[in-house]
């Protein structure tokens, strides 16, 4: 399962899912049904699950566009029977303390397995899967993990007992498939691996490269005498005669104000550090005696080095550096 939310983790889920569909998968992983519906507007194929909740009044959409719904609780699954057929997979919570039927201890399973059958058993649920996340698996350890595993595995043994068909089974995120291979069950799902970048620091890959090279142009070349202030406030001075390139990025792009005044980008194939405050729309680099003319390139990143640099710098993790990317920065796939 392909995990396309958040525009595909800002790559764009449209032309993610195609080339994806190309290649043979058939199933794909979003957060809403406006997320769902986006990917069916483009013509998208195949199945389709919702993580999170959709409001039941909705429900005539999940069946029109022949969507899956995560079901997360007895009561909910009761709404959406209400309307007819629904296709649905259930949602288990082993840990994460998220959506989900809560399994937190053994002493919980039967409770758990109660509830999975009697959501089974709704006139209108087709329930056609199951499933838990992990919280911790690109964690320092696997005890967690390995715990969840655990009572998602007695979960389903419970069931098999119970004769309930919960269909495909799957519980391993990109930390999990790549860190345990035994976990992997009938489905993984797949999210920032698919993009070609790691989960953390305690679960690598050599073999991954990043799909997504961030690139802006130089919209001027400034030069400054000293005293001269860069951007907004004015906390950035020259103390010499300088050029300036002023980039065509700012916040409204994606590029966190954070950074401002540390971090450097690639202009010429030579690191140059941004001064001053990011703008909205722009933001500005010391050249130096690097040559640079407006229209050239200034790389912000390509590669999951850089990509992890910036993470630090912002407090905070890889993934939120590709989905903070907006709609106005435009994509070329190539």
């Amino acid at each position: 399962m392909a995990v396309v939310k958040a525009d595909a983790y800002g790559h764009g889920a449209a032309e993610v899912c195609n080339m994806l569909y190309q290649t043979g998968c058939r199933y794909f992983a979003v957060a809403c049904i406006e997320e769902a519906l986006h990917l069916r507007e483009n013509g998208i194929g195949g199945n389709i699950l919702i993580l999170g909740n959709t409001d039941p009044s909705y429900v005539k959409q999940l069946q029109e566009f022949d969507l899956i719904q995560t079901v997360d609780s007895e009561e909910y699954a009761l709404q959406l029977s209400a309307f007819g057929t629904v296709r649905v997979h259930v949602k288990v919570d082993t840990g994460m303390s998220r959506l989900g039927l809560y399994c937190h201890r053994e002493t919980d399973i039967d409770a758990t397995a109660s509830a999975v059958s009697a959501i089974a058993s709704l006139p209108g649920i087709s329930v056609e899967g199951i499933f838990t996340h992990f919280a911790d698996s690109d964690g320092v350890t696997e005890d967690f993990t390995r715990k969840q595993f655990g009572l998602f595995s007695d979960l389903l043994k419970k069931l098999e007992e119970m004769g309930v068909d919960v269909g495909i089974r799957h519980c391993c995120n990109s930390a999990g498939i790549l860190r345990f291979p035994e976990m992997h069950l009938d489905m993984v799902r797949a999210g920032l691996v698919l993009y070609g970048l790691m989960p953390s620091p305690y679960v690598r890959d050599e073999a991954l490269r990043p799909a997504m090279t961030l690139i802006a142009r130089v919209s001027a070349v400034n030069t400054l005498l000293p005293g001269d202030a860069v951007s907004y406030g004015g906390v950035y001075r020259a103390e010499k005669p300088m050029r300036v390139a002023v980039l065509s990025i700012g916040y409204a792009d994606g590029l966190s104000r954070v950074l401002s005044g540390n971090l450097s980008v690639n202009i010429g194939g030579r690191e140059v550090k941004l001064i001053g405050r990011i703008c909205m729309d722009l933001c500005m680099a010391d050249l130096g005696n690097v040559p640079c003319e407006p229209g050239d390139e200034a790389v912000i990143f390509d590669s999951p080095e850089k990509i992890e640099e910036m993470a630090a710098k912002m407090g905070t993790i890889n993934y939120e550096v590709i989905c903070s990317l907006k709609k106005r920065v435009a994509i070329e796939y190539v």
